[in-house]
């Protein structure tokens, strides 16, 4: 509920960009207090009063009860969402995407299908003549160099047009480079879709994120389902997001989906390398994950699961990678080397507003890399009592950037309920504390069994 009463503040008032410091600060410590939410469904101890809820005051099930009628209210919602997003990707003559990174990653896959290389070449021409659309990635430079002010739509649209209508200069908010500012796995992801004529991404992010909620709905205790069901599907803002505003939902799920099968060693690594060769923010999830499995499976376990991620994020990308190696590499780059314009929902809002003092972006990428470090130190230190809070952890130093978009944090429930069913399933089956010796995966051999 605190998650949902963000994004209705950061749409209502268009903060932080225009909303002024009252709605910046309301929107930052909604999104702190759901963080907070989220972690605590995370802890093992309360969900053993949880498993005792016919049995509680009547003051919590008073609570609990009118939060399920939010979450069925909102899970009709989703469902329509869902439901009209699918029609209208598979039925759609003209694209609309809320975001211009689906515009490029069509665009490329549609490139490979064609035998081009996306990281090669000045294509944003081509993909927004292609898409009749005039959505990109404007720079802090030029007409754009302040960055307590955020350029209005006309500004965007009268600088792109300039940049369309001089195909021999170009202006310096803009820079072609960005239609490709993804590892390889961003758009491969999208080529047998659009081999198939399928006519919007958005109907493949349907199906994975349905397929990821079934998943886990199937995994969660029987006597829990219909209530893990709701909570699932009470993320209405992540399901306009997975119509067509954004690609968060492919690294967040492949992620999960590793978490899922965490007890496999070769199908959960091979998840996580491919969801790092789809988007960087994945690259912040893999060290909780592997943090995890060095607790539960030993060090070694943890160096042969990051050994097969990173090969399979290499194997991906390795056409690339051989064909323009300088071209791949300062690609992936660009989020950080790109002069962007600072936006979002974390402390980068509270600076913009005068709340807090506006830092150059450096500093918060110093912010970024404290707030990493220190999440997988605590996680380290209160793993027996967190182990699934490595799902939501990543997520926090996304809280500190120079870029702490809203897009980030909208699926956030899907892996919070996801965690806080893996912890309701271990106290199920073991009511135990977990063990101290790591125990071996189930697809793993005599010979690899890890030290204690």
């Amino acid at each position: 509920m605190s998650l949902a009463a963000s994004s209705d503040i950061a749409n209502t008032f268009d903060a932080p960009r225009r909303g002024g410091p009252w709605p910046a600060l309301l929107l930052f410590l909604t999104l702190a207090l759901a963080f907070a939410g989220f972690l605590l469904a995370t802890h093992r101890a309360p969900l053993h009063i949880l498993t005792r809820l016919p049995r509680a005051t009547r003051a919590a099930r008073l609570f609990i009860y009118p939060l399920l009628l939010w979450a069925l209210l909102t899970s009709y919602q989703t469902v329509g969402i869902l439901a009209r997003g699918t029609v209208t990707s598979l039925t759609t003559t003209h694209v609309t995407y809320g975001s211009d990174d689906l515009y490029y990653n069509q665009f490329d896959a549609m490139l490979v299908l064609r035998g081009k290389n996306p990281y090669s070449g000045d294509w944003l021409r081509a993909a927004s003549a292609y898409f009749h659309t005039l959505a990109y990635t404007p720079l802090r430079r030029g007409r754009f160099a302040d960055p307590r002010h955020y350029p209005t739509r006309a500004e965007l649209d009268a600088v792109f047009t300039a940049y369309l209508a001089n195909p021999h200069a170009n202006p310096p908010e803009v820079d072609p480079a960005t239609t490709h500012s993804y590892p390889a796995g961003a758009f491969l992801v999208n080529v047998p879709f659009v081999w198939a004529g399928i006519p919007s991404l958005a109907f493949e992010q349907i199906l994975l994120l349905l397929a990821l909620l079934i998943a886990v709905i199937a995994i969660s205790p029987p006597r829990w389902r219909v209530i893990v069901a709701l909570l699932l599907f009470a993320t209405a803002d992540g399901a306009r997001a997975v119509t067509g505003a954004d690609f968060e939902i492919w690294p967040l799920a492949l992620v999960a989906f590793a978490w899922i099968t965490r007890d496999r060693r070769w199908v959960s690594a091979l998840l996580l390398g491919g969801a790092c060769a789809i988007k960087q923010t994945a690259w912040i999830a893999a060290p909780f994950y592997l943090l995890w499995v060095w607790r539960a499976y030993g060090r070694s376990e943890a160096m042969r699961r990051g050994v097969v991620a990173l090969g399979t994020f290499l194997v991906i990308n390795l056409p690339w990678i051989v064909m323009s190696p300088g071209a791949w590499l300062s690609s992936l780059l660009l989020p950080v080397s790109l002069p962007l314009l600072p936006d979002g929902s974390g402390v980068i809002g509270l600076s913009l507003t005068g709340i807090l003092p506006l830092a150059p972006s450096w500093v918060y990428a110093l912010l970024e890399l404290a707030a990493l470090a220190a999440a997988l130190l605590w996680y380290w230190r209160a793993w027996p009592r967190y182990p699934f809070a490595g799902l939501i952890l990543p997520l926090v130093p996304l809280f500190f950037a120079w870029r702490s978009s809203e897009r980030y944090f909208e699926l956030l429930p899907v892996v919070a309920v996801l965690a806080a069913v893996l912890s309701l399933t271990e106290l199920r089956h073991k009511h135990t504390p977990l063990p101290a010796t790591p125990p071996v995966p189930r697809d793993a051999g005599i010979a690899s069994t890890a030290s204690p």
